[in-house]
């Protein structure tokens, strides 16, 4: 098997048939098998993907998992990560899609010749479904091409998952990765260990951005304790770059006060 793409899905139904349309419709000259694992959906995710199997003419491509009990996010994207064979992994959430019909092709054919490359990824579209009138724009603006690991340790992910195709080899689950919230850019950074990643040029999918609730202080509060964390986890296990560790944790650690202060601010009408 040359290509296995990794979906997580969990309550998609509004979205998860065009998310696997836009790894069908792929124009692609070796094997590829799409592994998606619904992590217990109380929806209609289960029926449209099991629907999709029976119609679509390359339903047979899809290697189906349905949970009877809710895993969670992480232990549901390793799970899913395991039952990946092929020589090499792409990455497409059940609420995100592909547009481009080649980028497989173009992501594949750069790593068969680009053997110092540990995986490739490409710019998207981020769409605000909860913004009004929210016209679509490029997620990333970049000024150059291959980037190492420390790029990757950055206050925002260095790309986006949709985008990402790397080496099957690489694959590693340290023991602390079940436990960050951010497995995305934790498998980044464990993937950039082995060689660099390229950016190919293109904005080939769609990252769907739902910010309901998420403005909320807490919420904000604990998006930067969940950096603050995975941080830690990096410093353990690579043992490199501290200081740029470091100085992403004071960040994280400065945005929490922010938001504490402007509660605290909000609570009494100061201003």
């Amino acid at each position: 098997m040359k290509v296995s793409v990794c979906m997580i899905t969990y309550n998609h139904e509004n979205y998860i048939r065009e998310a696997i349309e836009g790894v069908l419709m792929q124009n692609i000259d070796f094997d590829m098998e799409l592994v998606i694992s619904n992590d217990c959906s109380t929806d209609t995710t289960d029926d449209i993907i099991k629907e999709i199997i029976e119609s679509h003419p390359k339903g047979s491509l899809i290697k189906y998992f349905s949970h009877k009990q809710n895993l969670g996010m992480m232990p549901n994207f390793i799970f899913t990560l395991q039952q990946c064979v092929g020589e090499y992994i792409a990455l497409c959430e059940g609420d995100d899609y592909w547009t481009d019909e080649n980028k497989l092709q173009q992501q594949i054919a750069f790593l068969d010749t680009n053997n110092d490359c540990a995986g490739c990824f490409h710019n998207v579209l981020v769409v605000n479904e909860m913004v009004p009138d929210f016209k679509p724009k490029p997620w990333r603006t970049y000024d150059k091409h291959d980037f190492t690991q420390p790029d990757t340790f950055s206050k925002v992910a260095l790309f986006h998952t949709c985008s990402f195709v790397f080496r099957q080899r690489f694959l590693e689950f340290p023991a602390w990765f079940e436990k960050v919230k951010s497995g995305d850019m934790a498998l980044f950074s464990l993937i950039a260990a082995k060689g660099k990643l390229r950016l190919i040029d293109g904005i080939m999918a769609v990252y769907r951005k739902n910010e309901k609730g998420v403005t909320s202080g807490q919420k904000i509060i604990d998006y930067h304790k969940n950096r603050i964390r995975l941080m830690r986890f990096f410093k353990g296990h690579f043992n490199l770059y501290l200081t740029q560790l470091d100085d992403i944790i004071a960040y994280h650690r400065s945005e929490i006060i922010k938001t504490y202060k402007k509660k605290i601010l909000s609570i009494f009408k100061i201003k």
